[in-house]
């Protein structure tokens, strides 16, 4: 399903967040294929309504914001304050080079700017989640600032990526030694911390209270995943209540082809898979760690949509972005809104 906005693509959705109350998701874009200065990017409002007909028209909720260095914004978190507004974070990619965390509110579709978070253990960061309004927990992909460094730390397999923790303009590791930490996910009732670990085909499942006591030397669960971990999101209703959901690419290089392939000459940027899966649940509903294992709910070429970096749940279904495109996938509800009774027991087909 095509994304647009003033009757313009919206391209690549990177990341987006389900708003289940209010039945609308906040899309986080960039293009990466643009020139750095003139990328689009910024986050839209897409009521989930239109997700019934052939095509969606968002809105531009950052039209209005224009910091140095532009807006690309990549990784974000929503979070519902107790007045009924929402708080908003977004990792900023300037094009100048430096990554910053940008704070919102939003209120209807009237998104306002409150700050930007700025630190040298920011330079890298990939993905950030609430904990509370004023305190939140970020991914860092790579150790080392840089494409230099990264490049090494790629080439050589290195595992310097971490988990940070920004409290009171404080910023501070908590987790070190990650596959390329990307995606992240905080469950503080049941006490744990899910972290997307893309270079080891693994989710990381830490004790939250025991990284923020410090104890950053905990070895973590490790739940095996079919291919390179993205983003990961809760399910919300449906069959697929309380699981977590993963984006995950098969092929690395195959990624690598279709994002990068251009800047060495190749000019058929060939699709890359889609794939999305559930981590095993138990029978309340919680994702046992044990005895965890990965069920691919979604599974697609990649012509529908190259290279699934996000999924989330709704009413029973699922949407997929992608930072390459500008479509959602939309799987598991008709197109008369009814939802599936068949259940995930394979892989939806997607529409």
């Amino acid at each position: 399903m095509a994304v647009t906005a003033g009757g313009r693509p919206v391209f690549g959705i990177e990341d987006l967040v389900v708003d289940q109350a209010l039945g609308r998701a906040v899309l986080s874009t960039h293009d990466r294929w643009a020139v750095s200065e003139k990328a689009g990017g910024g986050l839209f409002l897409l009521s989930l309504a239109a997700l019934a007909g052939e095509r969606a028209e968002a809105v531009e909720l950052s039209a209005g914001f224009h910091p140095d260095g532009g807006f690309r914004p990549h990784g974000m978190d929503l979070r519902v304050e107790t007045d009924g507004s929402r708080s908003v974070l977004a990792i900023n990619r300037r094009w100048t080079g430096d990554t910053v965390v940008e704070r919102f509110s939003l209120s209807g579709d009237d998104l306002r700017h409150l700050g930007t978070v700025e630190s040298p253990f920011l330079c890298r960061a990939n993905d950030v989640a609430f904990l509370e309004t004023g305190r939140f927990l970020f991914t860092s992909d790579h150790g080392g600032c840089g494409g230099m460094a990264a490049g090494l730390e790629n080439i050589l397999n290195l595992h310097h990526g971490f988990v940070g923790l920004v409290e009171e303009g404080r910023v501070r590791m908590l987790a070190t030694g990650i596959g390329f930490a990307n995606g992240l996910l905080p469950d503080v009732a049941a006490d744990r911390l899910f972290v997307a670990a893309t270079r080891e085909d693994a989710v990381l499942v830490y004790r939250l209270s025991a990284l923020l006591a410090g104890d950053g030397a905990a070895v973590p669960e490790r739940i095996a995943v079919p291919g390179g971990p993205d983003n990961l999101s809760r399910a919300v209703g449906g069959a697929l209540e309380g699981r977590v959901l993963a984006a995950v690419h098969p092929s690395l290089l195959a990624l690598a082809l279709h994002r990068f392939g251009h800047r060495i000459g190749l000019t058929d940027m060939t699709a890359t898979p889609t794939r999305i899966v559930a981590l095993g649940a138990d029978g309340a509903g919680q994702v046992g760690v044990g005895q965890a294992r990965a069920e691919v709910v979604v599974e697609d070429d990649g012509r529908r949509l190259p290279g699934a970096t996000v999924a989330a749940a709704w009413r029973g279904g699922l949407i997929a972005g992608s930072a390459t495109s500008d479509r959602l996938l939309v799987c598991g509800d008709e197109p008369s809104g009814a939802i599936r009774s068949s259940g995930w027991a394979a892989p939806a087909v997607p529409r």
